[in-house]
């Protein structure tokens, strides 16, 4: 009798945490291009791609693939004069928290995951860059607006550990930014659209 009843709760348990969207298609995906601002100085495009399963009306989960270009650069007359190239794909697992049950829902979000940063950095003079890579741990906090299918979020890219050698010497990549996405998504509207 214990164990039917063990088996019971936990398929009771089960069918709450896998539970569908009873208003919404449970199945999403994001597409869109986003605006990078480093968190010091310069400039970044990207592109991002998002499937998400929606487990109830108001939150899902899934994954983020993201690729970004980071571009500085330093306008001076000293010797240390130039800039940096950088670039940064990461694959996140994400959450987001979708307020109200209408075509205009503002979400909170969460993701965590692998960050691949690289930076090429040169200097007035040099012919070549140097390049430094590395696979780190990192997380990004989101909030965001759905309007329809269409989607405008900010997400803040914190990647941990951007330390790495380049000509035996530890440099900080730095490669922390901001992102501004537009996009559009297919599937997670209300069912009867």
């Amino acid at each position: 009798m214990k164990k039917l009843l063990i088996i019971c709760s936990f398929f009771a348990i089960s069918s709450q945490t896998f539970a569908q969207a009873e208003f919404h298609t449970p199945f999403r995906w994001d597409i869109g291009m986003h605006y990078a601002r480093p968190s010091n100085y310069g400039v970044g495009i990207g592109i991002f791609t998002e499937p998400k399963y929606l487990v109830t009306d108001n939150v899902s989960v899934g994954l983020r693939a993201e690729a970004t270009v980071l571009g500085r650069l330093k306008t001076n007359a000293s010797p240390d004069a130039g800039g940096s190239l950088g670039w940064v794909t990461s694959l996140l697992a994400i959450s987001d928290y979708h307020f109200g049950d209408t075509k205009i829902r503002p979400t909170i979000g969460f993701g965590m995951g692998l960050y691949r940063p690289t930076a090429a950095s040169y200097s007035k003079g040099d012919m070549y860059p140097e390049l430094a890579r590395g696979s780190k741990f990192g997380i990004s906090p989101r909030f965001g607006l759905d309007i329809w299918h269409f989607r405008l979020s900010a997400d803040y890219n914190f990647i941990f550990g951007q330390r790495n050698l380049i000509d035996g010497q530890s440099i900080d990549l730095n490669q922390n930014h901001l992102s501004i996405k537009l996009g559009i998504f297919f599937g997670g509207g209300l069912r009867e659209e």
